[in-house]
């Protein structure tokens, strides 16, 4: 049994036309998927699923947060996502590689399947929503701020700036000034 079946739509039954589909993505979904990014969180996808004659057209609208570390002093942090991505599903006998990837928002599904598993794209959507660098816990309105003991950890002391000793050869010269 596929472990993301609870995220497929059975789309032949369905009459054209806008169906509206609900999602609740929480740790289990995250473990589904080796050396995630996230592994906790706590989602709603509201997923509008437009059924055309020979297209389908997804939207998806992500809310809610990831428990991700902080970047600077990496103390847990729940990070607010809110996020809509738009898809196109087209039916096509051919292999999808063989087709433009200007036109990335466009998947193609061979025109006998019955099913779509949106549980991929689910997880990839997630994903893209995280910012590279992620904001760090002073900047999530104050609700957690850095754990300043690691970071004090981090950050080496300033060595002390000490005068190097003065050659007693060069101390004369120190006595000439330019004019």
């Amino acid at each position: 049994m596929d472990r993301l079946r609870q995220y497929e739509i059975a789309f032949v039954g369905l009459k054209t036309g806008i169906h509206q589909f609900n999602f609740d993505i929480d740790d289990r979904f995250f473990a589904y998927f080796n050396n995630s990014l996230v592994n906790k969180g706590d989602l709603k996808v509201h997923l509008n699923f437009d059924k055309k004659p020979s297209f389908f057209i997804l939207y998806f609208r992500i809310e809610g947060f990831v428990h991700l570390p902080c970047d600077r002093c990496s103390a847990e942090l729940d990070f607010p996502l809110d996020a809509d991505f738009t898809i196109v599903v087209k039916f096509d006998d051919h292999s999808e590689n063989e087709h433009d990837d200007s036109m990335a928002d466009v998947i193609y599904i061979d025109r006998n399947e019955t099913h779509l598993n949106t549980g991929q794209l689910i997880y990839e959507f997630i994903n893209l929503s995280i910012p590279l660098h992620r904001i760090n816990c002073d900047n999530l309105n104050n609700k957690k701020p850095c754990d300043y003991e690691i970071l004090s950890r981090l950050v080496a002391p300033a060595p002390k700036k000490q005068k190097p000793p003065v050659d007693p050869r060069w101390k004369d010269l120190t006595k000439i000034k330019l004019n």
